[in-house]
């Protein structure tokens, strides 16, 4: 089909830009034993001409300096997702990957066939619906949703297939992809976009059903939103807090052009079956910001970024200029705050973002350098961490322990 050609093209240019999913060279292998070390957190950064993808692991990020110079293990796996010790993802065979990373090497753990759902980058999603069950969604051609169970202790799929969500009419297609377990109740979040003009209608769809029986499912419309946020492979977008669970409208420029639409918070009740009518939560001015990414702090609050929209025009605008600002939100309350961190590069569609405890760590490139920078949620202070030496990008952050 399909205009989605030219969105797809446009993701794995910013891809290559930000060098946020793929390494260039295997180093995954099944034969090297990992070597013990210390280590508390992991992150996935790119670095090198040309560049490569490496994990590298630390103890702590309030200081110091890290750098693949002698450090990180090289990966070519497309990491999807993190959980404990291990990572998930699909390697260049698209089989699906369970491996560890130590500052030396990576380890498989197990390798199996994928080829349940028609798995793409610019298409795809995942939730976790409990520490041992990943579900993995695709659209396939943008008009047909479908998931995969795995249990991710056996590496096994157990369950897979068509999602009973009905095909979008004639000359358009389905975008936008958020989904959400609350209870035993899944929630899908998407739009419908216009094939002609590649532009979202005014209106959100949800999709409910009591999971795993994917085919009883219940669609409602709601027209105050037109854009669940996109590419949530490599970005959250939702939380669930107190029996509601949230989602995000973020029609950014890159993902459908300029659409008027609102940056706003939107909710759904515990096994309620469409979006709360009387709850939205605007997050900016839409002419003059956009908002991306939700990351759940607990207690009905997240970090969100805000972008200054009068500095985008196309797509690589996104990257290399210094205007996003972090912001904390309190969802219940509809406030936010602005993080004393400096204006930085937008750093789209990665999870740079990491809550724990009482500390929120926010990986961001800024006129000063690459900082991770360490926001205390019990006294709003920011204070500048660890440095990344020698880093192009950061597509994840992640604890292990």
């Amino acid at each position: 089909m399909f205009t989605t050609l030219t969105k797809q093209t446009l993701l794995v240019l910013i891809t290559l830009s930000a060098f946020a999913f793929q390494g260039c060279k295997k180093s995954d292998s099944p034969q090297e034993e990992e070597e013990a070390t210390e280590k508390n957190y992991g992150l996935v950064v790119s670095a090198g001409t040309p560049a490569a993808t490496y994990v590298l692991n630390t103890s702590l990020l309030n200081s110091g300096t890290l750098t693949t110079a002698g450090n990180g293990a090289e990966t070519n796996t497309g990491i999807i997702t993190q959980r404990g010790e291990y990572f998930y993802g699909t390697n260049d065979a698209g089989n699906l990957v369970k491996f560890t990373s130590s500052n030396k090497v990576n380890t498989v753990v197990k390798e199996i066939p994928f080829n349940q759902i028609s798995w793409a980058y610019y298409s795809s999603f995942y939730t976790w619906k409990d520490d041992k069950t990943l579900v993995l969604f695709s659209m396939k051609e943008a008009l047909q949703f479908e998931y995969a169970t795995l249990n991710v202790e056996t590496m096994t799929i157990t369950a897979s297939g068509n999602i009973n969500i009905p095909l979008p009419p004639k000359g358009h297609y389905y975008w936008g992809n958020s989904a959400v377990f609350l209870g035993n109740k899944l929630y899908i979040s998407y739009n419908l976009t216009d094939e002609n003009t590649s532009l979202p209608l005014n209106e959100v769809y949800l999709a409910s059903m009591d999971f795993p029986n994917v085919s009883a499912v219940t669609v409602t419309k709601d027209t105050r939103f037109n854009q669940p946020a996109h590419y949530t492979l490599n970005l959250p977008a939702t939380f669930v807090d107190n029996g509601y669970a949230y989602f995000m409208n973020s029609p950014t420029l890159w993902i459908g052009g300029e659409t008027g639409g609102s940056y706003s918070i939107y909710r759904v009740a515990s096994r309620a079956t469409a979006i709360d009518a009387t709850y939205q939560f605007e997050l900016t001015d839409r002419t003059k910001e956009e908002a991306t990414d939700l990351y759940y702090v607990g207690n009905g609050k997240a970090i969100v970024k805000l972008i200054d929209k009068t500095q985008l025009a196309t797509w690589a605008d996104y990257d290399g200029k210094f205007i996003t600002d972090y912001y904390i939100l309190d969802v219940v309350n509809k406030s936010k705050v602005k993080l004393n961190i400096p204006k930085s590069v937008p750093n789209l569609y990665s999870i740079n973002v990491l809550h724990d405890g009482d500390l929120v760590y926010i990986g961001a490139l800024t006129a000063e350098g690459y900082y991770v920078y360490n926001y205390n949620l019990v006294t709003g202070a920011v204070a500048k961490g660890a440095k990344l030496e020698g880093v192009s990008a950061l597509s994840k952050l992640v604890k292990f322990k």
